[in-house]
Formats: structure tokens, C-alpha cells, sequence
């Protein structure tokens, strides 16, 4: 009666074990697909309430400028008073990051200071590759936890093989995180490549002439009314 108990036991822990598998397979082989009809299967209207719209604007912006060093630090304190910063300095190049709010002000705040030769603004729409992140870490999160309830079932070669696909399975989650941190971030600060087109003023260079009377002239006004 013993040896019939255990053996009907491991007959249901297989079956148990065999059902698990089933369940999790296919969002283990498709994640993507999973993630899709998870993220379908809300409503219309419970998306367009839960859902807001993520876009990331980039502004290219070419400025001429006389003193290029002194409008260089004007336009770097004007960012950070509009809450953006730097992200690259250059002797003709600035990449800055600002609040999208403050993009249009942050533009206008710097083409006072030369010529603007060329400004473009590029709107790129995130909402959907970013609720597929979502939907896809949130799948392979939970068939992480799946797994995670079949080690304790299954024999030793079982678990081995399990606990090779959880490995995976978290490079694969913290690959979902760094994606999602790096399109969350572009939805939350608005790039400026801002570049400047100068022309460096020529030094006039005193040097002693032969010529005595030459040496007293104001060589700049000469220049000037010459």
C-alpha cells in the first residue's frame, strides 16, 4: 500500500511538473509575442488612461558667434538655470540635455547671441517601444518566478537545467532594464547639439622697423584710415 502511495505521489509530481512546463514553454520561446497579447489584451480606453505619451526631441542647432569662449559660458549658465546641463563641451561644439518643456525657451534663450545658420527640431514617438519593454521584462520576470516553483519539483538533472535557463533568464531581465532606463531617459530630457561657426580675429604684431619715424606711427589707425 506504501510503495502504491509513493508511486501515485511521483505520478502527480511528474504531471505537476509536466503542466508547469507547458504553461511557461511558450513565453519562454516567444517572450515578444507574449508581451504583445498581454499589452493587446487591455482595453482601448484602460490603455489611453494608463498610458502616457513619451516622446524624445532632439534639436540640431548652428550658430555664428564673434567671441566664441565668452558666449560659450553665457550659454552653459542659461542651461543649468533652466534645469539642463551638459553633456559634452567642445571648443565648437555644446551637447546639452534639458527639460522637454524648456526646449523651446532653451533655443531661444541662445540664438540671441550670433547668427543662426541652420535649426532643426526631430520629435521621435517612444509610447509603444517603451510599453514593449514593459510587457516584455514583465514576462520574463514572471517566468522567471514560474521557474523559480519547479526547482523544489523536479529531480537533479531537471534543476540543473532549470536553474541554467534562470541564469539566462536574468541577463536577459537586466538587458530589459538597461533598454527601458536608456528610452525612459530620452523621454525625460530633450537633447541640444548646439555647434558655432566663428572666425578668429588676427593679432596685429609689432615688430621694430629700420625706419625711425615708422616706429611712432599708430599702426592701427594707419591701418584704419589707409
Amino acid at each position: 500500500m506504501g510503495k502504491q502511495t509513493m508511486k501515485s505521489n511521483a505520478v502527480v509530481c511528474f504531471f505537476t511538473g509536466i503542466t508547469l512546463v507547458l504553461g511557461v514553454l511558450p513565453a519562454l520561446l516567444f517572450p515578444q509575442t507574449a508581451a504583445a497579447e498581454e499589452a493587446s489584451s487591455a482595453t482601448p480606453g484602460t490603455q489611453g488612461a494608463t498610458m502616457a505619451r513619451a516622446t524624445a526631441l532632439k534639436a540640431d542647432v548652428v550658430l555664428k558667434v564673434v567671441h566664441v569662449e565668452k558666449i560659450r559660458k553665457q550659454i552653459l549658465e542659461e542651461v543649468k538655470g533652466l534645469g539642463g546641463f551638459h553633456v559634452l563641451v567642445t571648443d565648437n561644439r555644446l551637447d546639452l540635455k534639458v527639460p522637454p518643456e524648456n526646449l523651446s525657451e532653451a533655443i531661444k534663450t541662445m540664438t540671441v547671441h550670433g547668427l543662426v545658420i541652420s535649426k532643426a527640431i526631430q520629435r521621435t514617438d517612444l509610447t509603444q517601444e517603451i510599453a514593449q519593454l514593459e510587457g516584455a521584462l514583465r514576462s520574463k520576470q514572471e517566468i522567471f518566478e514560474r521557474l523559480e516553483t519547479l526547482v523544489n519539483q523536479s529531480d537533479l538533472s531537471s534543476t540543473l537545467n532549470i536553474e541554467r535557463t534562470m541564469g539566462q533568464l536574468v541577463s536577459e531581465i537586466e538587458q530589459a532594464k538597461g533598454r527601458l532606463r536608456v528610452e525612459t531617459e530620452r523621454a525625460q530630457w530633450a537633447v541640444i547639439n548646439l555647434s558655432f561657426q566663428y572666425r578668429a580675429r588676427q593679432e596685429i604684431v609689432y615688430v621694430e622697423s629700420p625706419f625711425a619715424w615708422l616706429n611712432n606711427v599708430e599702426l592701427p589707425r594707419f591701418i584704419r584710415e589707409f
